[in-house]
């Protein structure tokens, strides 16, 4: 059984502010991921190195392979930028979007409200599944 799952969003705000050629996917429901570790990797696969992320990322072509990792203490959530590329961001669901990425390697708590941005249009949301999810997902 799990808690917790992320919910990962394609968001065209997100892509207006950053400077990338590649088209935006359409935006639509979000992909739902099942957090089942209390440690989780973000990023894109790479079979050559390896890298497996349990939020695979892999369609955002500005998210590094070993872009961030989650992790829980089982009440509160963390975000660690592994030394991404174009960086980690964290903003509350209303208002302007972040302008400055976390720091390279200190955990960030993420707040009940807060999003994480990463790549060209990733928008990626932890909280709490209803019972109902928990049992889609079983």
């Amino acid at each position: 059984a799990f808690e917790w799952l992320a919910e990962v969003w394609v968001d065209p705000d997100w892509y207006q502010t950053q400077e990338v050629e590649d088209p935006c996917p359409s935006p639509g429901l979000p992909i739902i991921i099942p957090i089942r570790a209390r440690s989780v990797l973000l990023g894109r696969v790479s079979q050559s190195r390896n890298t497996h992320p349990e939020i695979d990322l892999s369609s955002d072509p500005g998210v590094s392979r070993r872009h961030a990792q989650l992790t829980t203490d089982g009440v509160r959530w963390f975000v660690e930028d592994l030394g991404s590329s174009n960086g980690t961001f964290v903003g509350p669901a209303s208002g302007r979007l972040p302008d400055d990425p976390i720091a390279v390697g200190p955990k960030t708590e993420l707040g009940d409200d807060d999003r994480l941005y990463v790549g060209a249009w990733s928008r990626v949301v932890v909280r709490r599944a209803t019972p109902d999810e928990v049992e889609a997902y079983a």
